[in-house]
């Protein structure tokens, strides 16, 4: 409402101009809050007493109850922050409206005073009820975790779903759902679980159109993974104990940590980034089959990445001479632990017409011990074939080595003419 005073210019009187707002205005600000936070605003005006039931998102973080540090620290104040999180919970879902949740997100990291979990499977219960499109699952408990996911893999809403599980008691926790139920699910984390072999293969039967995948520290004994709607597969730090193996023919990334005793690749006709990380307790006496497997399967990419970690004395000598030609590699990077692995550097710059950047990264430390180890970078003095010319050389973490680097540039000049820029990273 405006006003003139006597001087004839307009004075604003006091508007509460956040409570005027429209209802979908007010709910989308809503959005942008924790559930803690939302609930607040119920003291803002009569027009924000029950706006927070009405909240598009459902976000429970632990960390916003922080707990006294150690020098003030009683186990009874611990417990009263722990319990009016719970309440929390609680009366937030008896009270919210019946409504449909976009987000759910329930975060616990309270070490040794953690909710009931009684209480955080009923809070999860309810929350699945409301048919959230994206639900983050953060679990921290000093204790073991016996979760109930069964409303979690079968609420036919979610189109993203992450779940990470961690406890003192042990590296892995279980979950083995009774069904899993999926349609509409396309991004899939979890992170700590271990999931025995029917499990998983359920768990993909029953996400039709998952098109990305994240298993981060997970433990299953064999993993194999076909499907035709994947773009985006990430393993890392995972033990697949028996066997590994990925038909995708419609993946666009793959990043690859992975403990196991066979890696199978098969159908990357898409495939345009890759990184492959195969640690010391792979099978090495079958190495040199194998190797020439996963590269031959990855030959569509345009940007690889290659690690190999040899236990001490067991570098295989790697023949890739009947390997297909890398018509679209433009980036290679080769990480080593021993240094056995930048003599396949020849073998990309041979059979790679449009690379542009090789990086050779040392992983190992100091290298003066391998300076007298007349296999290291062991290759032919001449090359039959030589490359005109190659844009960038990045060889990284030689610190002072400067024998070796020498070394390494001189075998690459073997096999390329000119090298434009020569980057040298300690």
């Amino acid at each position: 409402m405006m006003n003139t005073n006597c001087c004839g210019s307009e004075k604003t009187d006091d508007i509460d101009r956040i409570s005027s707002l429209p209802d979908d205005i007010r709910t989308h600000i809503l959005s942008f809050l924790s559930t803690r936070e939302a609930v607040q605003t119920c003291i803002l005006s009569k027009r924000w007493i029950n706006s927070w039931a009405y909240a598009p998102d459902l976000k429970f973080d632990i960390g916003e109850f922080e707990l006294p540090d150690f020098e003030n620290f009683y186990e009874d104040v611990a417990v009263e922050f722990v319990t009016k999180f719970e309440l929390l919970m609680k009366s937030v879902l008896e009270k919210r409206e019946t409504s449909c949740a976009n987000i759910f997100q329930l975060w616990l990291h309270s070490g040794a005073y953690w909710p009931r979990t009684q209480v955080v499977n009923n809070c999860i219960d309810d929350a699945m009820k409301l048919g959230p499109q994206e639900c983050s699952i953060i679990l921290c408990s000093c204790e073991n975790l016996n979760l109930n996911t069964d409303l979690i893999f079968t609420c036919a809403s979610l189109t993203y779903l992450q779940l990470w599980l961690f406890t003192h008691a042990g590296p892995f926790v279980a979950i083995e759902p009774n069904s899993i139920n999926l349609p509409c699910l396309k991004i899939l984390n979890l992170d700590g679980v271990i999931m025995s072999d029917d499990s998983f293969k359920n768990l993909l039967l029953g996400c039709p159109v998952l098109e990305e995948l994240v298993l981060e520290n997970c433990c299953i004994g064999i993993i194999e993974i076909c499907s035709n709607t994947l773009k985006n597969l990430v393993l890392h730090s995972c033990f697949c104990l028996i066997r590994l193996k990925i038909s995708t023919p419609n993946l666009l990334y793959l990043n690859i940590l992975v403990v196991t005793k066979e890696i199978i690749l098969l159908n990357m006709l898409s495939l345009v980034n890759a990184s492959i990380s195969v640690p010391s307790w792979y099978d090495h006496d079958k190495y040199i089959t194998r190797g020439r497997d996963l590269i031959h399967n990855l030959s569509n990419v345009e940007s690889l990445q290659l690690e190999f970690n040899y236990p001490e004395g067991k570098a295989p000598k790697k023949d890739f001479s009947d390997c297909p030609v890398f018509n679209n590699l433009k980036c290679v990077k080769l990480l080593s632990y021993g240094l056995y692995d930048f003599d396949l550097a020849p073998f990309f710059l041979l059979h790679s017409p449009k690379l542009q950047e090789l990086i050779l990264e040392n992983k190992h430390g100091r290298v003066t011990e391998f300076l007298e180890d007349e296999t290291a970078l062991e290759g032919p003095r001449d090359a039959l074939v030589q490359r005109e010319f190659l844009k960038t050389v990045r060889i990284v973490g030689f610190q002072n080595d400067n024998g070796f680097v020498d070394r390494l540039i001189n075998m690459l000049l073997i096999h390329v003419k000119i090298i434009g820029d020569i980057v040298i990273d300690p």
